[in-house]
């Protein structure tokens, strides 16, 4: 299917003539020309007292070593939270458009969404497994929605998404595609960056507030074609990324992902623990850095645990998720505190129930 991608574009942006800030084009020699003040304040080698790059250029070339790709795909945000306002601000009408969001998963979108005054229609992943399918999504997706949120791995599932059926998205829907894959460097298989130069309406969301340990500096881009990067370009504001984060960002890439193997060992550890407690009646897989299990009184289980100190995310609110908590992984002696405290508190009703296998199979 032949995408037009100003169609879905609001129209304001299409017009839009964004803000010119003073760096956008010159970056060097005598700058008296956008009021800072001019004695240095120096940290990191980094003058303080001048604005940052708005055009991200040291940063988006590391990104794009990193992703394979081209500095022309590439734009980072305060947190892919921000990539997040560009796709509203840039695709979604308030009281005329609708985004799809495919749960349960991030709530974020569904809270941007409400922010913006973007209407939004919840279709549900299918089965045990949270699958994705395109064919039911295009059967079930109303007529005005023009935004699909899909996140892979899932959060608060753990699962992949099977890539062939959102590249059938891709192609049969003729709208966006926005594939949040902030958990991808924890998955068996590899990102789906390389699409996006095929795809001109698929938007993948990255961040390195995960595996790269980077939470603190609020760092998420997105990938997306040439032209969509443009939009997103228009709408955000002049600096949005100040210099210290982008340098942080640079020297996090040369760093790589932090301790994956160590992360992934103790996601193993901790699967076969839960097994073996018969309370938990089951483990959903996980291709993330969290574990999502089923227990009978999850929420008073979070609140009794907290009370304890450990900290876990009571998930039994969300669609088809009745009775589960979501526990990311810690440090060893972190997780070993968690499995002490969490015993503990089951041991009294703990009896012969059915229970995941490892795998998160029903046995």
């Amino acid at each position: 299917m032949s995408i037009d991608l100003q169609r879905l574009v609001r129209p304001n942006v299409r017009t839009l003539k964004p803000y010119q800030s003073a760096r956008d084009t010159i970056q060097s020699g005598v700058l008296l020309d956008a009021n800072e003040n001019p004695f240095p304040v120096l940290k990191d080698g980094i003058e303080l007292n001048r604005y940052p790059d708005p055009n991200q250029a040291r940063l988006r070339q590391a990104l794009a070593d990193y992703t394979g790709l081209e500095p022309s795909n590439i734009l980072a945000g305060a947190g892919s939270d921000e990539v997040l306002d560009w796709i509203f601000k840039v695709f979604l009408q308030p009281g005329q458009d609708l985004a799809a969001i495919l749960e349960p998963t991030y709530g974020m979108y569904q809270v941007q969404a409400d922010i913006m005054g973007v209407g939004t229609v919840a279709l549900p992943l299918h089965g045990d497994d949270f699958s994705f399918s395109s064919p039911q999504f295009l059967k079930d997706v109303p007529e005005d929605a023009k935004v699909a949120f899909l996140c892979s791995p899932n959060n608060p599932t753990g699962n992949l998404l099977e890539a062939d059926e959102i590249l059938k998205l891709c192609r049969d829907w003729g709208k966006i595609v926005v594939l949040d894959e902030a958990y991808v460097e924890f998955a068996e298989k590899p990102s789906m960056a390389s699409w996006v130069s095929q795809h001109p309406n698929l938007v993948i969301l990255r961040t390195l507030s995960k595996a790269f340990g980077r939470a603190a500096i609020r760092l998420g881009y997105a990938l997306a074609s040439p032209p969509v990067i443009e939009y997103f370009r228009k709408v955000k504001a002049p600096y949005n990324l100040n210099a210290l984060a982008q340098r942080q960002g640079v020297l996090a890439l040369e760093d790589g992902p932090q301790r994956l193997a160590e992360i992934l060992s103790e996601r193993r550890r901790l699967r076969q623990a839960l097994h073996e407690i018969p309370a938990v009646k089951r483990i959903f897989p996980s291709q993330c850095n969290f574990l999502l299990f089923r227990v009978a009184g999850a929420s008073r289980l979070c609140l009794k645990l907290l009370e304890r100190g450990v900290v876990v995310r009571d998930r039994s609110s969300m669609l088809g998720l009745a009775d589960t908590i979501r526990v990311s992984i810690g440090r060893p002696q972190e997780n070993d505190l968690f499995l002490k405290e969490f015993r503990r508190l089951v041991a009294p009703q703990e009896s012969p129930l059915r229970q995941s296998a490892p795998d998160g199979r029903t046995t």
